[in-house]
Order: structure tokens, then C-alpha cells, then sequence
């Protein structure tokens, strides 16, 4: 693979192009150095074989290339099947931001490649050459973008040390309703014990990050446009890099979920890598254990279908959170609903080396009730019963479709009793 990058001769370009150069002398990849103009001049070749000559002494093989045409079109068209594009960027001047975006985020919005765009050249250089780690923050929204940008990061460590700083930004109002943890802070703050579950997800969510480094992970409460809070973030915390990715989206979807990529090349003041969702290294999955199920009942014998499954879908050292939601207005107090919950629990539980958790909670919805508290505790899966044997809202029961509408973890719905 090719590392490519875009070059007007300028002072910018030129940080640029010594970043490509270092990156590809250590990841021994050949370098494209590539200049595009409206029209042909017999100088532009000596010109690209000047500058090539100079970045020689960074130990990259180099390959330069003259084209005609418009930008960002035949950059990209230069670039297929790279590894990484490089661009410079004129500053972090106000003024200058609409000037440079036209290029830098027409890129990022549809090169298939990771894009990195230059602001100091300084911190790669000396991260290249092993004189200290590289400060990455990533941006991650727990989407696939996201985890094609994490991946990319991470694989820097392939040149030497990063510290990696996982951020993700939560809307506090929207998650603390989501998780049921209400009153009591600003408007613009998470209650500590929503923090912690966020960044307990966070984590479970990023898995384990192989390499020389630090990992951190950040969750930041923050309203309206991500992009602005990224930027503020990594600006507060002085990185060099800032990773987020990319849905390259377009027409009205663009226009109405917006850019966090397009903002963050627009005003960040430290480089930027925006990375497409398309980039994600087509890895086969690893099968999945679960650890611990909540398994929802109302203690009617139907409900009482999917407590056999929940139970089986573990391994010993597993965890059931056995649930019934009660009615505000029921007069038995909770002790009453445990004693019954305790009541299902299959004589075989302790002796396959799975533990039972009993929860009694009130709430005058149940399909809220559960979806929250599957977050509150980050169970991996959730399993309750379902009326009928078909996907369809009557089959499924109103509570189940709910339910299913809702969770973020995988559901399963048992339609008959267990044979």
C-alpha cells in the first residue's frame, strides 16, 4: 500500500509532506508525492522532484506525480487503494478555515482512505523517530465510524508510542433519562454514577488496545454540535493528534445529521485524521461469551418461559439479574415479589456455577424499566418471553416491541416453552 500526499509547495504542504515521509519510512510503505493544478507546467515535475529529493533523508521511497484537474477529485482519484492521505492545512486562523476546508473536508467526505491533515509537523516527526509518545485523543460515538477510527489509532502503534484518549461526548439530559438517574446536577453535567456507567460501556465497547502507550478513556458532557466539544477538548488537553470518523454522508442526510469530521478539519488547531467507516480492517468477528443476562418475568407462567434460556445462555461464573417490575400502586412490599422471584431460580443454578441477582423495581412502564436497567447494570444481553411465534407487534406483545425498539443490547425472545 501507498502512503499519498497532496503538495502545493507551500510552507503548510511542506510539514506535510516531512510528516508522510517519516510515516512511510516506518511503516515501510512507498510514498506518493502528489501535486494538482488547473493547468500544465513543465516546471511542476522538476519542482515535485526537488521536494522529493529533500525528503529523501527520511529514509522513504518516493514517487511523484504531476496531474491536471480539480481538487479534491483527482487527489482521490491519485489515491486509491492508499493507505493513508496527507494534506497540509493553512492554519488555525478563523479567516482561513473556509479556505483550507474546501479541500481538507472534501477529502474526508469521500476518499476511501484515512485523512490527516497537517497542522504542526513537529509531534510526528518526534513520535516517528522514537523521541517521545504521540498524544492521540480518538472521538467515539460507539458506532462503526467510531470503531474504524479507533482501530486506525491504535495501529500507530505499529510506529511507536501513543497515548490514546478515548472521548466520548454524552448529552447529559438524554442520558440520564435513557438509565433512569435524574436530579440533583446542572444541566450540563453527568452525576457521577452515570459517569461511571458511561465509562464502564465506553471501555467494554473499545475492548482491549494492543501496543506501546497509555489508554485513557474520557466521557464529557456536552450539548449540541460534538465537533465543538472535540476540538475544545483537545485543544484543553494540548494533543497532537485528533482522530474521529466519518459516515460520509451526503445530500440531505449531510445537511441534516451534520459532519463531526468536517468540523473537527474545520476548527481544530492540532492535526486531525478523519477516518471512514469503510477503512475498518475486515477482521471475522470472535465468538461471543456472555457474562451476564437480565431476564425480565411479571412471574406469570408464560413470562416464566424465558428463565430456563436465560439461565442457559451462560457459562459458570455467569450472572442472571432475575426482574420483575411492579405496579407504583401495588399494596405487597418488595420483600413479597423477591420471595417469589427466589421461587424460579432452577436448583441446577448453583450447581453450573451461575449466581442470581434479584431486582424488584417500580415503575408503571416495564419496557423502560428493563431497557434501563440493562444499562444501569451493562448486562450483555437481555432475555424475557413473547406471546407468539412471529416478528409481528401482535405476535411480539406490546411490552416485547417496546422492548426490542429500545435496548441497545441483543434480546432474546422466547416464543415457546423450552423443551
Amino acid at each position: 500500500m501507498t502512503i499519498v500526499c497532496g503538495t502545493d509547495f507551500s510552507a503548510g504542504s511542506w510539514q506535510a509532506a516531512q510528516a508522510a515521509a517519516v510515516m512511510a519510512a516506518r511503516l515501510s510503505e512507498p510514498l506518493k508525492l502528489v501535486h494538482v493544478s488547473s493547468g500544465s507546467d513543465a516546471t511542476l515535475q522538476t519542482r515535485l522532484a526537488e521536494q522529493a529529493s529533500k525528503l529523501l533523508a527520511h529514509g522513504a521511497q518516493i514517487e511523484v506525480e504531476a496531474l491536471s484537474g480539480g481538487l479534491p477529485d483527482k487527489l482521490i482519484d491519485a489515491a486509491q487503494g492508499a493507505r493513508l492521505i496527507v494534506v497540509s492545512s493553512r492554519g488555525a486562523a478563523r479567516q482561513d478555515r473556509w479556505l483550507q476546508g474546501s479541500v481538507a473536508e472534501g477529502l474526508a467526505q469521500r476518499a476511501p482512505s484515512p485523512v490527516l491533515v497537517v497542522r504542526d509537523s513537529a509531534g510526528i516527526e518526534a513520535f516517528a523517530a522514537g523521541e517521545r509518545a504521540l498524544s492521540v485523543m480518538v472521538g467515539v460515538a460507539l458506532d462503526e465510524a467510531s470503531k474504524a477510527a479507533l482501530s486506525w489509532a491504535s495501529e500507530l502503534r505499529a510506529i511507536g508510542a501513543c497515548d490514546l484518549n478515548v472521548t466520548q461526548i454524552a448529552w447529559p439530559f438524554g442520558e440520564h433519562a435513557r438509565l433512569g438517574i435524574g436530579g440533583g446536577t446542572a444541566p450540563d453535567q453527568l452525576r457521577p454514577e452515570l459517569e461511571q456507567i458511561l465509562r464502564r460501556d465506553l471501555q467494554d465497547w473499545a475492548g482491549s488496545l494492543a501496543g506501546p502507550g497509555k489508554t485513557e478513556f474520557s466521557v464529557r458532557p456536552g450539548w449540541g454540535r460534538v465537533d465543538t466539544h472535540l476540538t475544545q477538548c483537545a485543544a484543553e488537553t494540548n494533543v497532537d493528534l485528533l482522530v474521529v470518523g466519518t459516515h460520509q454522508r451526503t445530500g440531505l442526510a449531510r445537511l441534516w445529521r451534520g459532519s463531526t469530521a468536517s468540523g473537527a478539519i474545520r476548527y481544530a488547531s492540532c492535526n486531525v485524521a478523519s477516518v471512514p467507516r469503510t477503512s475498518a480492517r475486515g477482521e471475522q468477528p470472535g465468538i461471543r461469551s456472555f457474562r451476564s443476562v437480565l431476564v425480565a418475568t411479571d412471574l406469570s407462567t408464560l413470562a416464566g418461559r424465558a428463565i430456563a434460556p436465560g439461565y442457559g445462555m451462560l457459562r459458570a461464573g455467569g450472572v442472571v439479574h432475575l426482574l420483575f417490575v411492579r405496579d407504583p400502586a401495588a399494596p405487597e412490599p418488595e420483600s413479597v415479589f423477591k420471595e417469589k422471584l427466589a421461587k424460579l431460580v432452577p436448583s441446577a443454578a448453583a450447581a453450573k456455577g451461575i449466581e442470581t441477582d434479584l431486582h424488584v423495581v417500580s415503575d408503571a412502564e416495564p419496557n423502560r424499566a428493563i431497557c434501563r436497567l440493562a444499562g444501569r447494570l451493562g448486562v450483555d444481553a437481555v432475555c424475557m418471553s413473547t406471546r407468539g411465534r412471529g416478528l409481528s407487534a401482535l405476535a411480539l406483545g406490546s411490552q416485547a416491541q417496546a422492548v426490542l425498539r429500545e435496548l441497545r443490547q441483543p434480546l432474546l425472545l422466547v416464543t415457546r416453552e423450552p423443551e
